[in-house]
C-alpha cells in the first residue's frame, strides 16, 4: 500500500476516534501509520531509519513482526509509560497508538496480508479472494485513495465543528448538544443559541438567535442583543422562552471570567463600580441582606427573566446586568457575597 494511503488511513482514524481536529495530534497519528513499514528499506520509514530497517529486513519477512498486535502492544506500553511521567503528551500517545495500529491493519487488505498474530507465521488477509485484494499502486488503490481523501475531509470538518456527537445533536436540535458546546467553548468564545419555541407569557412564536450568558437549571439565561433583554430559555415551567428546538454555534472570541466579592454593610454600587469597563458585558449574581429595602424600585417585566428578586431584608441577583444593578441598587447598603461574570470580546 502507498505511503500516502497509510497517512490518510491513520490520520483519519486518529481524528475520528479521538474526536479531534488538532493538526499536531492528527499529524502524529498519520506519521505513525508509516512506522510499521520500518521492516523494509524502500519504505519512507526505512529510508529515514536505515539501520533499524536493515535489522528487520535481514531477520524476518515484510509485514510480519512490525505488522502485528505484539508490535502495537509494545508501542502502547512504551508510549503510555512515557505519558505516566509526562501526562501532557497523553493525546499524542493516543494518536501514536491508533495511527500505528491502523497503519499495519490497512495491509490486511493487500495481496500479501500481515502476520497479525506474530510470532505465528499465519497471514491474515481480507477478502478471501486474492484477486479482490489491493495491489500497491494499482488503479483500485488510487480509487480507494480518492475515497479516503473525501472521508478524511468529512471527518476533519465534523471534528472542527465540534465532533460527531455535536453534529448529531445539532441535527436533532438537542439541548444536550448546546450544553456541550457551551461547556467546551463558553470560556473563550461567545456562544450563540439558535432557539425555536414560544414565549410563555403570551405564546408568541420565537425563532431567533440569542447570546448565552450562563447555564441555568435545565436551560440557559440568554440575551437578546437587539433589545438587551434577558430570558430563561428552557423546557421548565418557569422559563420565559419555552424551547422546542435549540442549537448552538461558537461565535467570536470572548473571555469569560468570574470573580467573587464580599460586601460588609457597604454601598452595592461602590463595590461593583470597578467592573464597569469599556467593551465588557457584566452580570451580577449572589445573595445580599439589607435593612428595610424598598422593593418598589425594582424593575419588573413579566416577559423578561427576573434577575432581581427582593424582599425588605434580602436581595437575590441572578445574571443581573451591571448597569441595572448600579442604577437601582447602587446606593443601597448591603452585606453578602456577589459573583461578577464578565464577558470581554478579544481579537
Amino acid at each position: 500500500m502507498l505511503g500516502i494511503s497509510h497517512l490518510l488511513i491513520s490520520g483519519t482514524a486518529t481524528s475520528l476516534l479521538l474526536g479531534t481536529a488538532n493538526p499536531a495530534v492528527i499529524a502524529v497519528g498519520a506519521i505513525a501509520g508509516l512506522l510499521p513499514d520500518i521492516d523494509i528499506s524502500t519504505s519512507p520509514a526505512g529510508r529515514v531509519l536505515p539501520w533499524v530497517s536493515s535489522f528487520f529486513e535481514s531477520k524476518m519477512p515484510h509485514r510480519s513482526c512490525t505488522h502485528s498486535l505484539v508490535a502495537s502492544a509494545v508501542v502502547a506500553v512504551v508510549g503510555y509509560g512515557v505519558a505516566l511521567f509526562h501526562p501532557q503528551f497523553i493525546n499524542l500517545v493516543h494518536a501514536l497508538t491508533i495511527g500505528y495500529t491502523f497503519g499495519w491493519f490497512a495491509d490486511v487488505f493487500t495481496r500479501g496480508g500481515v502476520e497479525m498474530f506474530w510470532p505465528s507465521p499465519v497471514r491474515c488477509v481480507c477478502p478471501g479472494n486474492r484477486n479482490l485484494r489491493l495491489r500497491t499502486g494499482s488503479n483500485a488503490e488510487y480509487f480507494v485513495l480518492v475515497l479516503l481523501i473525501a472521508i478524511a475531509l468529512a471527518v476533519f470538518n465534523i471534528n472542527n465543528s465540534g465532533g460527531l456527537f455535536n453534529q448529531f445533536n445539532r441535527l436533532i436540535a438537542s439541548t444536550s448538544g448546546a450544553v456541550q458546546i457551551y461547556n467546551q467553548s463558553g470560556s473563550t468564545h461567545k456562544i450563540i443559541a439558535n432557539i425555536k419555541g414560544v414565549r410563555s407569557g403570551d405564546r408568541v412564536k420565537v425563532d431567533s438567535k440569542f447570546l448565552i450568558i450562563q447555564s441555568y437549571g435545565q436551560g440557559f439565561i440568554v440575551l437578546d442583543q437587539q433589545t438587551d433583554k434577558l430570558y430563561k430559555a428552557s423546557t421548565e415551567p418557569d422559563a420565559q422562552i419555552i424551547v422546542e428546538q435549540i442549537t448552538a454555534d461558537v461565535g467570536t472570541n470572548a473571555i469569560t471570567t468570574i470573580e467573587t466579592i464580599f460586601l460588609e454593610d457597604e454601598p452595592i454600587g461602590a463595590a461593583i463600580a470597578k467592573f464597569n469597563r469599556a467593551g465588557a458585558m457584566v452580570f451580577i449574581s449572589g445573595q445580599l441582606s439589607a435593612d428595610d429595602f424598598d422593593t418598589s424600585i425594582i424593575p419588573r417585566d413579566p416577559y423578561q427573566f427576573k434577575f432581581i428578586d427582593a424582599t425588605s431584608t434580602n436581595i437575590n441577583l441572578e445574571a443581573a446586568p451591571l448597569q441595572i444593578v448600579i442604577k437601582f441598587l447602587g446606593d443601597e447598603f448591603a452585606t453578602g457575597s456577589l459573583q461578577v461574570r464578565s464577558i470581554v470580546s478579544s481579537s
